[in-house]
């Protein structure tokens, strides 16, 4: 996916099989999420989400959207 297709509220599915499921918080440059690479961090937002078994995470915007296969829709 796009990462200005993302949007808070909205459960994603991985691409392949959409198993695992993850719904957005929220998303902003003021959340810290873990960085660790020797290199400098990106300059873009958060993504702060849940998992479905209720843990929260943190990913930045453009590795949430390569993650991402599509939305979970309200039937699956």
């Amino acid at each position: 996916m796009k990462p200005q297709d993302i949007q808070v509220n909205v459960t994603y599915k991985n691409k392949g099989a959409g198993r695992t499921h993850r719904t957005v918080l929220q998303i902003s440059k003021d959340i810290p999420a873990p960085w660790y690479s020797s290199g400098d961090r990106p300059d873009e937002p958060v993504v702060e989400f849940s998992t479905s078994k209720g843990v929260v995470e943190r990913l930045y915007l453009r590795s949430f959207a390569a993650w991402a296969g599509g939305v979970v829709s309200s039937g699956t």
